[in-house]
């Protein structure tokens, strides 16, 4: 498959110009990593992705997230890059067989990209989400999409694709999605609980962004629930900091948190352990402080929000759907007094999940994390146990749900 050179990669949003994946890093072999070797490896996952989905069934391909925006988080130990971030592609498909031939596929395929880096390791992974051109128009009022019309780039494909996105204000996305994210990132910050009090190496980066990505969300969340939106990292922070039309907003944050934010933004863009940890630090510790933090926030959005902002309920056959596939293995009865859970929630498995974080995380700043945890509702994803491997299993669930893979990891 012929695709388009590394110079005709086009911006989502064509009034921004000419679009370039290099950038500035503090550590200078990182800075020429960005320039010599990432490109190349994103035209060798386009090719990849596209050759095995056949060029005919494929109306698209983006790349979104952070390294869209050039904020990736990747750090150089050892003489070799360590993906942090996850690469986010989104692979756009002509009809319903080519989308369930390619969507349970969609990990071996991101697994098969990473291959093709064989120098690197991806503590984040390479996420190829799976479309129908007619879903674009459907695609949720979230961050993600507002970023992926503003910073996305197009690996493949006509320009036209990206008029079939919806416009999107950043003051339409809502307490609702805000809650939402913050969820999501309780369920994976459950799985970026240290193993020991005092990581190195590989690992303590690893603590560290995790930690680094509840801020972020923690910016992004109230952002959104404040109706004043804002594309990128950098961009969202400094606007915290010194936009008048922010000032609200540092007001309910207070000095301190919003100190943390604009902080712990500059490692999530710009990974260096300087400054973000000392000897005398310790990760239980700054693991419960995130997760208090996380959890003020979330509080708080929740109240003002007294339930606006949420989706329709699911229907019958989306809820049967979406429970038949997350828990195949599960028993008949188990399965019925789940669905039957789900009717009167109108929660679908991941939001199952999310609630089930929540409550964890919630245990975890209240009353600590040693001793047992109750079941979950259903005993999904856990029954009576430990709080340990009830954070766990969940966090698995929640990794398995989104990705397809399983979590190696978790524990």
């Amino acid at each position: 498959m012929q695709g388009e050179s590394r110079e005709n990669l086009s911006p989502c949003n064509l009034m921004r110009g000419f679009f370039s994946l290099e950038r500035r890093c503090s550590d200078s072999a990182l800075e020429s990593w960005y320039a010599d070797v990432f490109p190349g490896f994103i035209e060798k996952c386009r090719d990849l992705i596209v050759g095995n989905a056949g060029p005919g069934n494929v109306e698209g391909l983006i790349l979104s997230g952070s390294f869209a925006s050039r904020e990736g988080c990747v750090a150089m130990l050892d003489g070799g890059p360590v993906f942090l971030s996850d690469v986010d592609l989104l692979l756009v498909v002509s009809s319903q067989a080519s989308h369930a031939a390619l969507y349970p596929r969609r990990a071996i395929i991101g697994r098969a990209c990473e291959d093709l880096l064989p120098d690197a390791r991806f503590e984040g992974r390479v996420d190829v989400g799976i479309m129908m051109t007619g879903e674009l128009t459907s695609m949720p009022l979230s961050p993600g999409v507002f970023d992926m019309r503003e910073r996305g780039v197009l690996l493949h494909g006509g320009k036209g694709l990206l008029d079939r996105f919806s416009s999107l204000g950043p003051g339409e996305i809502g307490a609702g999605e805000a809650l939402r994210l913050l969820g999501n990132r309780m369920a994976a910050f459950l799985g970026d609980r240290p193993v020991t009090d005092m990581p190195e190496g590989k690992d303590l980066y690893r603590f560290l962004y995790g930690v680094s990505r509840v801020y972020t969300d923690i910016l992004t969340a109230s952002l959104c629930a404040g109706g004043i939106y804002r594309s990128g990292y950098a961009s969202r922070a400094e606007f915290l900091s010194n936009s008048p039309e922010a000032s609200q907003l540092r007001r309910e944050l207070g000095g301190s948190l919003t100190d943390d934010v604009v902080r712990w933004t500059r490692f999530k863009t710009d990974p260096v352990a300087d400054g973000f940890w000392t000897v005398e630090d310790r990760a239980w510790r700054m693991w419960l402080e995130a997760a208090g933090d996380l959890l003020a926030v979330r509080d708080g959005i929740s109240r003002k929000d007294h339930g606006r902002g949420r989706g329709g309920r699911l229907w019958f056959t989306d809820l049967l759907r979406a429970w038949n596939a997350a828990v195949p293995d599960i028993s008949f009865p188990g399965r019925l007094k789940l669905f039957i859970g789900s009717l009167i929630s109108g929660r679908e498995p991941g939001g199952h999940v999310r609630a089930e974080s929540v409550r964890l995380i919630r245990h975890a700043v209240e009353k600590g994390t040693g001793g047992g945890v109750g079941s979950a509702p259903g005993s999904y994803p856990h029954r009576e146990t430990s709080w340990e491997e009830a954070a766990f299993r969940t966090s698995a669930e929640w990794y398995r749900l989104v990705t397809g893979r399983e979590e190696e990891n978790l524990g």
